[in-house]
């Protein structure tokens, strides 16, 4: 914008020195027309909002001293006052505008990382903030995913979600020398799965914490760290990234080995599997059943279908920029972007503790077709999957017309929805081979 700006404003000030030779006061209009040069510097140039309000106003002022530059003609002074009165609806929005961003952010500087530090507000995802480089772009497709360009990124999201990759600190004054391990937590519903990917990869133990409602994938030996870390490097999408660096370089540096640190995976979303192993541990699916009213008068029941993915808003570790920094808005943003969603933040109060989270919410007839025909090229395999499934059947349901055996069809999906239901079949798991 800059450019621009210092071209036209080089075109008015030659213009300017023969239409103005004539006029007694040449110095006062070029007083003004350079002061206005400025102020549009400032506004187009400000690394924050307030320094931009600043350039902003100077620019409203300007306008105003050279509308009514002839200040006796009556024309040229009611003109000054409309520019006046129109920079001040300008003035009253921008300044609500800085003050919600203020609010959701904490900060008003337009850098490359946000950090919402405040209760439920709306941030519409307008610029993906995330590098880009040359991608082709890719559609939908019916054709079969193989399992080497599945498994990667869905062991990859999977892990971002409910992983941990432990390594040993640099700091640690144990003598004993711990090797990088990793951990996926699974819901104790999605034992299954667990022990599917366990015989599957060979690699790990699944143990049992039934009390605490969970089981854990347990993965120690040398070798078998080193296949999922070779499946997943290059595939990672969040700030988590990080401990996977780490735990290379700590490999490379005891073995003497040279495995390379990939980048992020900055391919679409919808080009491989990792929103699905993603998905798998963060996501869920939602179905309500509510009545409608006005002034207090029954309309009708209405039924609505919800696909929602939350986590955490920064990660526990300084990230360096050059692999994404360690807000997770970038990849809450692409996720919301993919499905033509706005991003949410959401702020819930625990004890003396306050846990800050962004959310990606698909909740209207776009965004449900597009979660369809990914999930149907690249399908989940825990429990959500009959979740997933039940929740297509009641959005199948609810078209057109609701009638009376449609809604009661749908409320007895919704009784035995999520942790409602009772039997788990995981014949979806039979599909599910990476030898």
């Amino acid at each position: 914008m800059l450019i621009p700006v210092l071209i036209v404003s080089s075109l008015v000030h030659i213009y300017s020195i023969g239409y103005m030779s004539e006029d007694p006061h040449p110095q006062r209009f070029f007083s003004y027309l350079s002061l206005f040069t400025f102020m549009m510097v400032i506004l187009v140039t400000a690394n924050n909002f307030l320094l931009m309000f600043v350039g902003w106003e100077g620019v409203g002022v300007c306008s105003y001293l050279l509308v009514c530059f002839w200040f006796t003609r009556i024309a040229a002074n009611q003109s000054s006052l409309s520019a006046f009165l129109t920079n001040r609806v300008g003035d009253c929005f921008l300044t609500v505008g800085m003050f919600a961003i203020f609010l959701a952010f904490g900060k008003i500087e337009k850098n490359k990382e946000f950090k919402c530090d405040n209760s439920y507000c709306c941030a519409r995802a307008l610029k993906k903030n995330r590098s880009v480089f040359d991608r082709s772009i890719r559609r939908y497709s019916t054709t079969e995913v193989s399992n080497d360009s599945f498994i990667g990124p869905y062991l990859a999201g999977l892990i971002e979600g409910d992983g941990y990759i432990g390594v040993q600190d640099k700091i640690s004054k144990t003598n004993i020398v711990s090797r990088a391990k990793i951990i996926i937590a699974f819901n104790s519903n999605d034992k299954p799965l667990a022990e599917k990917l366990s015989s599957e990869l060979e690699v790990g133990k699944v143990i049992n914490r039934e009390k605490a409602g969970h089981v854990l994938l347990q993965i120690l030996a040398k070798k078998e760290v080193l296949k999922i870390i070779h499946l997943i490097n290059g595939h990672m999408r969040t700030p988590k990234i990080e401990a996977l660096h780490r735990a290379i370089n700590w490999i490379n540096k005891k073995d003497s080995s040279s495995i390379p640190l990939l980048g992020l995976d900055l391919s679409p979303l919808d080009s491989n599997s990792w929103l699905a192993g993603f998905s798998d541990a963060d996501a869920g699916f939602a179905i309500t059943v509510y009545d409608r009213k006005k002034n207090g008068v029954f309309l009708r029941t209405s039924v609505q279908t919800v696909f929602r993915i939350e986590v955490k808003q920064n990660y526990s570790r300084e990230v360096s920029q050059d692999i994404g920094g360690a807000s997770y808005f970038n990849i809450l943003t692409e996720i919301t972007n993919f499905l033509t969603v706005n991003l949410y933040t959401r702020t819930r109060k625990k004890e003396d503790k306050v846990f800050y989270a962004f959310m990606a919410i698909a909740h209207n007839s776009r965004s449900h077709e597009i979660v369809r025909k990914y999930f149907d090229r690249f399908p989940l395999y825990s429990s959500k999957y009959l979740s997933y499934k039940d929740w297509c059947l009641v959005q199948d349901l609810n078209k057109g017309s609701l009638t009376k055996e449609k809604l009661d069809k749908i409320k007895i999906i919704k009784n035995n929805f999520n942790n409602k239901k009772k039997q788990y079949n995981f014949s979806h798991l039979d599909s599910l081979h990476f030898k």
